[in-house]
């Protein structure tokens, strides 16, 4: 019965955007070249290249050189560090691939899952550090964001977690990988592009009909649409606040983001209640390591 109101529910809501969409197509048409424009030249290319190279690296037994060198369990390290560099959603997307390969435990993939949400640091240095007066906040903000991580992985560390170390094989047709991590990656990335563009419409209709106060009009677009959240902060003018509201929307990681990791690990026993918690306290740790580097 609940399952056939949430239905009928979603169904007019779809039938309501298809007849919006329809009154106002050239806006509509507008907005999704832009944001296509925006994609392919902002996200495409890093999502591209570090996504591809993961693959390859999991099939030329980079976690298990890791382990090695460091005499222990790599996986963890290895799922931190790229997730780290590729920026969201990488973290679920490296945690199911290992967990799928049987690399690493459902209860290490579960405990992955709540810190390995990084925004790409490149984004921070970049187009979002000219938001402020000086880069200094932009530094800030990237290192509040993976200190509440570490936080995060220490306070929710489990007591015992099993590696599951994969059977000899051998090597690998470098081009039969790299089809395959290319084929795999695109899927991906239509996956995210999929998902930002469908939300990115939705909040332009509501802007298009709606005046909103000049923070909730932040707020819900950022919570929508992290990118397009991110760079309307520029209306607010105090840089503090304008700190704040950015580490809220890269630890929460915007409606887009937890779709996005819902779907990717819809097929596994990663709990998204888990990503959930770990979102929930990284807002809350960032948001107070950020105030007390910024009043340092």
């Amino acid at each position: 019965m609940k399952k056939n109101k949430t239905s009928n529910i979603i169904l007019i809501i779809l039938i309501c955007l298809t007849l919006l969409y329809l009154t106002n197509s050239i806006l509509i048409t507008n907005q999704i070249l832009i944001y296509t424009k925006l994609f392919i030249k902002k996200l495409f290319p890093a999502c591209f290249i570090f996504l591809t190279l993961s693959t390859l690296l999991i099939e030329y037994n980079a976690v298990e050189t890791l382990s090695k060198i460091l005499h222990k369990n790599g996986a963890n390290l290895y799922v931190t560090l790229m997730s780290l560099i590729s920026g969201f959603p990488s973290g679920s997307i490296y945690t199911t691939e290992l967990l799928n390969k049987q690399m690493i435990t459902e209860k290490t993939a579960n405990y992955l899952i709540k810190f390995t949400h990084f925004p790409n640091p490149i984004f921070i240095l970049g187009p979002v550090s000219l938001l402020f007066p000086n880069k200094s906040y932009a530094y800030k903000i990237l290192i509040s964001i993976i200190l509440a991580n570490i936080i995060i992985a220490i306070i929710t560390n489990p007591k015992e977690k099993i590696t599951l170390q994969k059977k000899q094989k051998e090597t690998p047709i470098f081009s039969k990988i790299l089809t395959k991590a290319t084929l795999s990656t695109l899927k991906t990335i239509i996956l995210i592009y999929g998902t930002s563009i469908f939300l990115y419409l939705i909040i332009t209709i509501i802007n298009h009909y709606y005046k909103l106060p000049l923070i909730n009009y932040i707020l819900l677009n950022g919570i929508f649409d992290l990118t397009n959240g991110v760079f309307l902060t520029s209306l607010i003018s105090s840089p503090l606040i304008r700190g704040i509201i950015i580490i809220f929307f890269f630890s929460f990681g915007s409606i887009s983001v937890h779709m996005q990791t819902k779907s990717i690990i819809a097929d596994t026993k990663i709990k998204y209640k888990n990503f959930l918690i770990g979102r929930i306290f990284q807002i809350i740790i960032a948001t107070f390591i950020f105030l007390w580097i910024v009043n340092w």
